[in-house]
């Protein structure tokens, strides 16, 4: 069969539960916006800047269960949209970047947009392809989307030369997308170690994550059994809720509120889960992590980089959390005590927020 090869992206995108893309349209990649046009799945999304339509693709990757994906043009799309690309790499974001390029069938077209966009997109994203003939449009479309969720989530980057999106090519099949099957089985050894440890701790503390999103009942289980504090990354505010009485706040270093710094100030054993321990996070480092620390990530490359840990674990929070749940709770019969702490938090809380409200800046923004 024959078919152009912005048909066959659509088709690629819709197989992998693309809902919307952002971007602006050009003379490099018109035929995209007329299939994503004709899709009854994809709203496409013109954008006033491909900064913001980047952007838009991060927060969509956020809050929903679709892949964030932006279609621009070569050359200055890349460059527009760089800030946006580089905050998905950074926080771990999935994202598809989907940018077209000039011609390759002929020397004739190689003039304004000439530009190396690999090249140029190394560093701020996971992998990148260039795509050269129709055959290579459905398949790479699905490796750059497996690339992007796993391991440690970011943007991919795919180029697309207009003359394969324009015209039509021999495809054999539009074959279906099939996810790769994945293990994820946890260390038994490396488990009943943390178990051990954090139930003998005196003072554990939890430290959480954009790693550990969507696990809030979970880890709030988990918090409760040991009696212990939790603070979260700035990345990660939403991942344990603000209302709950042993959460402290962002940070337990020199930065942080009074509440987390006192809650943690004799933390013994510190599980920490999708966290890298980066030096905004942790107020420049000023961290006093106990000795055992036990981190938890998917990309083990952060472990042992800023602080030295008992146990570093490579897993999956999804897997790791709920399996680490149901070993506490067959270890502890009853939850441990953590009223003095609840209400050293909540007081502290209290008293910090009275400070602000009460503050008089006289003629000054408050």
């Amino acid at each position: 069969m024959k078919k152009t090869g912005a048909e066959l992206l659509v088709f690629a995108l819709e197989q992998i539960g693309v809902k919307y893309t952002f971007g602006v349209p050009g003379v490099h990649n018109m035929e995209i916006y007329d299939s994503l046009n004709s899709s009854e799945q994809i709203t496409p999304v013109l954008v006033t800047h491909e900064n913001g339509g980047a952007f838009m693709a991060d927060a969509i990757s956020r809050v929903s269960n679709t892949i964030g994906t932006i279609v621009i043009v070569p050359a200055a799309g890349i460059t527009n949209a760089a800030s946006g690309i580089g905050e998905a790499f950074l926080d771990g974001i999935p994202m598809l970047v989907i940018a077209s390029a000039v011609r390759n069938d002929t020397g004739k077209y190689y003039q304004l947009h000439q530009l190396d966009q690999i090249k140029l997109v190394q560093g701020l994203v996971k992998d990148a392809f260039s795509i050269s003939s129709h055959e290579e449009v459905i398949p790479t479309i699905y490796k750059a989307y497996e690339i992007a969720i796993s391991g440690e989530p970011g943007p991919v980057f795919v180029e697309i030369p207009a003359n394969i999106q324009m015209l039509q090519g021999k495809v054999s099949k539009l074959p279906e997308y099939s996810p790769t099957p994945k293990t994820n089985k946890i260390d038994e050894d490396a488990m009943n170690k943390i178990v051990e440890l954090l139930i003998n701790g005196k003072n554990p503390g939890i430290y959480v994550g954009w790693g550990a999103k969507d696990l809030q009942k979970e880890l709030e289980e988990i918090a409760e059994l040991l009696g212990a504090p939790v603070s979260t990354t700035l990345q990660g505010k939403s991942v344990f809720s603000a209302k709950h009485p042993l959460h402290t706040g962002v940070g337990f270093g020199r930065a942080a509120v009074p509440a987390a710094q006192k809650a943690f100030k004799n933390c013994d054993v510190l599980l920490a889960i999708g966290v890298r321990f980066a030096e905004v996070a942790t107020a420049s480092y000023s961290f006093n992590v106990p000795e055992n620390l036990i981190h938890i990530d998917i990309n083990p490359e952060v472990f042992n980089k800023n602080y030295k840990a008992k146990i570093a674990l490579e897993a999956d929070a999804k897997v790791f959390v709920p399996e680490l749940l149901q070993k506490l709770k067959e270890k502890i019969k009853s939850p441990r005590n953590s009223s003095q702490l609840q209400e050293l938090i909540r007081k502290e809380k209290e008293k910090y927020f009275a400070e602000w409200l009460n503050y008089d800046s006289k003629d000054k923004v408050n």
